[in-house]
């Protein structure tokens, strides 16, 4: 009973403090002038990522075998179940810059990790840390560009308008203390979710193969998963979007580019399905936005990503 209480109050956290950051993220673009889409590939992106960030390092520090399964099976987890259900809940208009750069970058970058797990059996060397290193630069320097340019837009619609509307200004305590807490919130409801859905798993004999594929796999993207559906639910595409791009990204760019740089990464458990898997998703989504003329992608694309998760969690379960 104590474990059902504890879900549900890690649930409660989850989606309160998806609202908190998805606030502190939309404060962000008003203050420094940038868009939405800027928000969801940074603060939102990059937060839901840390502690997984956190944990990798630490465990490449320590030499332990670093978790590569559940970055790549999370990163399979953003696409086909979070966008597949953010989708279901609300078409959603994808930016030219998402679907001309950003989606080809992450497929880029996934093409990159897919290589180097095959040629290298499932370990990264400090050499495909320099790589991934080099691409995060990349990325963050798309970002900086992205930022400089939403913000000299934004100063032109100003001045044509030639302050005719004040904007109320909102003061950054206000910003960093609703993203921090946000975050904090997230982290503690994800791990009082998972740790407890585990916990009562096993109470009711549901097999551990089976209990890390679903509740362990998806625990990982708990963060992204509950901000999605809450920035679909305010009809915010673009955090939508840059959430799950952004935060692919920075799992392989950053996660496995740092913890292969620090001693080498070694994967916990065979990772060539995942990896491969992920790379097809990326294919899908990129596709699936590209033949729609209006980069809108709807439930019909929101049922084809979720399947394709369906179907990637009962072949995990069948390869163990």
């Amino acid at each position: 009973m104590i474990n059902i209480l504890l879900i549900a109050l890690g649930i409660f956290l989850l989606i309160r403090g998806a609202d908190r950051l998805i606030e502190g993220a939309l404060g962000l673009t008003r203050k420094l002038g940038v868009s939405e889409l800027f928000a969801g590939l940074t603060v939102v992106a990059f937060g839901t990522s840390a502690p997984e960030l956190v944990v990798t390092i630490s465990s490449s520090i320590k030499g332990a075998s670093v978790g590569l399964g559940n970055v790549l099976g999370s990163n399979v987890a953003n696409i086909g179940l979070i966008l597949g259900i953010s989708f279901l809940i609300s078409p959603t208009k994808i930016q030219k810059s998402t679907v001309n750069i950003e989606m080809p970058f992450l497929l880029i970058i996934s093409v990159v990790i897919f290589a180097m797990i095959m040629e290298g059996n499932s370990v990264l060397t400090r050499y495909d840390g320099m790589i991934l290193i080099t691409f995060l630069f990349i990325f963050m320097a798309y970002l900086y560009y992205m930022a400089k340019n939403d913000q000299q837009v934004r100063k032109q619609l100003v001045e044509n308008e030639e302050m005719k509307k004040v904007e109320k200004e909102e003061s950054w305590a206000k910003i960093i203390t609703f993203s921090a807490l946000g975050l904090a919130m997230l982290i503690i409801g994800g791990e009082l979710t998972v740790s407890n859905a585990v916990i009562f798993a096993k109470s009711i004999g549901i097999s551990e193969s089976l209990i890390g594929v679903t509740i362990v796999a998806i625990g990982t993207s708990l963060p992204e998963l509950v901000t999605a559906i809450v920035a679909a639910v305010k009809h915010s595409d673009d955090i939508v979007m840059g959430n799950i791009v952004g935060s692919n990204t920075f799992n392989i760019a950053a996660i496995l580019g740092i913890s292969a740089l620090i001693n080498g990464a070694r994967a916990d458990r065979p990772v060539t399905f995942d990896v491969s898997y992920g790379l097809l998703l990326a294919l899908v989504l990129l596709f699936g936005a590209l033949i729609k003329k209006d980069r809108k992608v709807g439930r019909g694309l929101g049922f084809i990503l979720l399947t394709l998760y369906v179907i990637y969690i009962i072949i995990s379960i069948q390869i163990g």
